[in-house]
């Protein structure tokens, strides 16, 4: 068939078999309406390329140096469609002395149909029975024409004496392999649906989480990389990834899940490290790591089992967001902090005041998760020591043991000290910056009514006003909520002032809280 009656107005014309029909070339034009289809979908539909060209049709020199190069097994198209298939690794040879050096001269592969197994007619002719469809390789100095693949090229000079592999495929020397300008198949297999939309969904989540996680003041680098989430989800949203991809994808999820343990680790203090959701985090991380690196596999092999992992992982990043990611703002030197300067204590706050309990890990206040930082307990010297907790500049300074009520009727005793005049100070370490910062005071209630001035990292906080007095049920556990903004380091040194003329002030415990979900 003439492929360009094909291609006209007249459109391909298909035989059609009734009875007694049935000639030579009535047979010949049955095949030849299937090549001349194939091929015309394969140039449409697909295009001129390598398929996978990452991966197939590689080119790489020989163990022992010289002048020949290994061919890996591959598929390629030409420009009308027609199929150039390299079944096993094969080799070629660069005949410098053949050109004028120096010279770039270009391996390139083209397809090539031979007539095979020929056999004598009755009246004499001789006729094939086959055609094989293969390949040829091709070295000129000349770049590949439309039905050329090429597959490198190299810079050859006059001294050279062996084609070597590149030190820096990027950006290859004189005499080393160039597959820079090999053209890859425009269409090759997409990422399955269900598998693309995971994906997505997967990005998203890694996205909000380093955002979070970089509004932490000592991870503002996390906010950045955030970004490179963005990107990925734009490249899988527009379908410019394939099936071929994948293994970069998820290289890609499990380099920057690196890079945040790397962060983190570095910057986060102690006991954030410490808790079970971070040695969690390290696990799963851990684990996808050396599902990539299982051997014998390929990524789409390893995709389902890679998904499933990076589902483990989504709840872990949320767990270690609750405990020191910022929802309010991405991180980001030198902007003006937007958090509030002032928590008004409501009524919510008042079964803290009157807890009689050990203090729980967490509770909830004004649609907030407060999660236990630490506890101070006065005249207990390592805790002190630990919390650097001082009293300076005041008139008088005593020790008492006190065994009181609460106002459920629960008997405590415990010891603590007072002073009059002056200040306290401490410091707590292992704070989550940017976050409001609770401090409980467990006091006694007898001698109310007076006011005190809270201090933090030198700033004037706000003042804790302790109203009434109890002679009766006189343990009270008084709150102070210092609003995140005054909190801006990952240590805080409150000092303590009382503004109230002839009042002594007591203090047993302190509990420090810090919400999880802010």
């Amino acid at each position: 068939m003439d492929n360009t009656e094909h291609e006209g107005a007249q459109g391909f014309k298909r035989v059609y078999f009734f009875k007694y029909f049935l000639t030579e070339d009535d047979w010949n034009a049955r095949h030849d309406y299937h090549i001349q289809k194939r091929r015309l979908h394969i140039s449409n539909l697909h295009g001129k390329g390598i398929q996978n060209g990452d991966e197939t049709l590689l080119v790489h020199a020989e163990a022992t140096p010289s002048l020949k190069v290994e061919i890996t097994p591959g598929i390629g198209t030409d420009i009308q469609g027609r199929v150039i298939y390299v079944p096993a690794l094969d080799t070629a040879t660069f005949e410098i002395d053949k050109f004028q050096l120096p010279a770039t001269l270009y391996l390139k592969v083209v397809f090539q149909e031979m007539a095979t197994d020929r056999v004598r007619m009755k009246d004499g002719r001789i006729e094939n029975r086959y055609f094989r469809e293969s390949y040829r390789f091709i070295v000129s100095d000349r770049p590949a024409d439309d039905n050329q693949l090429e597959l490198c090229r190299v810079a050859v000079t006059l001294d050279c004496k062996a084609i070597t592999d590149p030190i820096d495929p990027l950006n290859p020397g004189p005499n080393e392999i160039d597959m820079r300008h090999r053209l890859h198949m425009p269409c090759t297999r997409a990422i399955d649906m269900e598998a693309h939309h995971t994906l997505l969904r997967l990005l998203r989540d890694r996205r909000a989480a380093f955002e979070r996680l970089g509004g932490h003041i000592k991870l503002p680098e996390l906010a950045l990389f955030s970004q490179n989430f963005a990107i990925m989800q734009e490249l899988l949203e527009a379908n410019v990834l394939k099936e071929s991809a994948l293994g970069g994808i998820l290289n890609f999820f499990q380099m920057l899940d690196n890079f945040a343990i790397e962060s983190i680790s570095a910057n986060i203090e102690g006991f954030i490290l410490e808790r079970p959701e971070w040695k969690r985090h390290q696990d799963n991380c851990r684990a996808f790591r050396l599902l990539l690196e299982e051997p014998g596999k390929t990524p789409l092999q390893k995709l389902q089992m890679a998904l499933v992992q990076l589902e483990k992982l989504s709840i872990s990043y949320a767990h270690m967001v609750r405990l020191i990611g910022n929802s309010n703002r991405v991180y980001i030197p030198g902007q003006t902090k937007p958090l509030p300067t002032s928590y008004p204590i409501g009524g919510s706050w008042d079964f803290v005041k009157v807890w009689s309990a050990e203090m729980p890990q967490i509770f909830k206040i004004d649609d907030l998760e407060w999660l236990l930082m630490g506890e101070l307990n006065i005249t207990e010297e390592a805790s002190e020591r630990r919390y650097k907790f001082r009293i300076c500049e005041s008139r008088d300074i005593w020790k008492n043991r006190q065994r009181l009520y609460f106002p459920d009727g629960a008997l405590i005793e415990d010891t603590g000290v007072a002073h009059e005049g002056g200040y306290s100070e401490f410091e707590i370490p292992g704070v989550i910056p940017d976050t409001h910062l609770c401090v409980i005071r467990m006091m006694d209630y007898a001698r109310g009514d007076y006011e005190l001035l809270i201090n933090a990292n030198g700033q004037d906080v706000g003042i804790s006003r302790c109203d009434g007095y109890d002679r009766r049920a006189r343990w009270r556990n008084w709150p102070f909520v210092i609003p995140s903004y005054f909190v801006n380091d990952t240590v805080l040194k409150v000092r303590q002032t009382c503004l109230t003329a002839d009042r002594d002030i007591n203090m047993f415990r302190y509990w420090f809280y810090q919400p999880t979900n802010w």
